[in-house]
């Protein structure tokens, strides 16, 4: 399109005749290495506001040189835009862009994208917190029922643990008076080559005891609020409990019991 200077007012590009997405394509650029869509950038602005003199508050202090020189860069920039086929399916000549009405259209859809950059990031981080949620509210469920089953073994296991206590305890009583007795009637006895049996030397079954309130306390203190994230608390695991191997015990017991006893009848 070519006009002369007295024509130029009538031969202006009509630019109702351009479409928003033709001037995006023209003017839009990827940032970098994201992923993003490409969108008219600061700079594509700053150009337009320059060339097309509207927000002149902001460069009023600009010295000349330093506004020459971005005006010829941006004028470089858009040219080689308007000659890239690939982009460019409007009518505009360089010389458009030093009008106010396509500066301000092309500002408003700058600030369309930015706004729908905006909207999208927002409903982004949105959806990434409301997932991070249910994942937490998942894991916390899963600790819930996973703590009531540990709360459920814990307590058959200490109830087992507590029984074989009262039945230890007056055991040992009775063994270590039947040895009284035996060291009265006949110090000499074969049964005092051997000690009583290990678990009657203190208090029966105080380690496992011990055991046993120190986890009292950690799964009473155990947050269930806390078992969520990517680092959530894990409900206590039970301490290892050998019944079988106090049951051996037990028998132990039992066993010397019968043998003092036997010691004590034949005396």
């Amino acid at each position: 399109m070519s006009c002369t200077a007295l024509a130029l007012a009538a031969c202006k590009t009509d630019l109702t005749k351009i479409t928003d997405d033709q001037l995006v394509s023209l003017l839009s650029e990827k940032r970098g290495f994201s992923d993003r869509p490409a969108r008219i950038t600061k700079r594509t602005v700053e150009c337009v506001e320059v060339l097309g003199g509207i927000n002149q508050a902001v460069y009023k202090d600009a010295p000349a040189e330093l506004t020459g020189a971005m005006k010829t860069d941006c004028r470089k920039r858009f040219q080689g835009w308007l000659d890239d086929p690939e982009r460019n399916s409007t009518e505009l000549e360089l010389a458009d862009f030093e009008r106010e009405d396509l500066a301000e259209r092309i500002v408003a859809l700058a600030e369309e994208q930015q706004a729908a950059q905006d909207a999208q990031r927002q409903a982004e981080q949105a959806e990434k917190q409301a997932q991070r949620e249910a994942e937490e509210a998942a894991q916390i469920e899963a600790a819930k029922v996973e703590l009531a089953e540990t709360t459920a073994a814990w307590e058959s296991l200490k109830a087992g643990l507590l029984e074989r206590r009262d039945v230890l305890v007056p055991a040992c009583a009775h063994l270590t008076s039947l040895r009284e007795q035996l060291k009265e009637k006949d110090r000499s006895n074969n049964l005092f080559n051997k000690g009583l049996p290990g678990i009657c030397s203190s208090n029966p079954l105080s380690p496992e005891i011990r055991v046993m309130g120190g986890y009292d306390k950690r799964l009473a203190a155990f947050d269930l609020d806390k078992a969520g994230g990517l680092y959530g608390a894990r409900v206590p695991q039970m301490p290892d409990l050998d019944m079988d191997k106090i049951d051996q015990r037990i028998l132990a017991v039992m066993s010397a019991t019968a043998d003092y006893e036997a010691a004590l009848a034949g005396n």
